[in-house]
């Protein structure tokens, strides 16, 4: 729905990452809504309109309730320095793909 593929942290890359909870974005859509609100592959995404994201799945599930239309707000960490990002949900996104999570 978002736009990018994410992999759940384990305890060494959330260490590194400096935080507690979230899912590390692999890639971004160009031109997706998450591309639009200013995420980058490397960010760590740790809660999704104020709900903390612990897992891919939890991730997936969260953004799969938006709909076409509806405004986000991520809270993410970039270089250890907690975000906030602010977007609106596009047009549907592909939601599965057999290598990894899309949100």
């Amino acid at each position: 729905r978002l736009g990018v593929s994410v992999q759940s942290l384990t305890p060494d890359l959330a260490e590194y990452f400096g935080v507690k909870d979230g899912v590390l974005v692999t890639a971004v859509t160009k031109d997706s809504a998450a591309s639009k609100a200013g995420m980058k592959a490397g960010d760590v995404i740790t809660s999704l309109n104020g709900a903390t994201v612990t897992s891919a799945a939890d991730s997936r599930r969260r953004a799969q309730r938006l709909a076409s239309g509806d405004e986000f707000t991520l809270g993410i960490v970039r270089d250890r320095k907690p975000m906030t990002l602010k977007g609106t949900v596009d047009a549907r996104q592909p939601t599965r793909s057999p290598m990894r999570v899309v949100v």
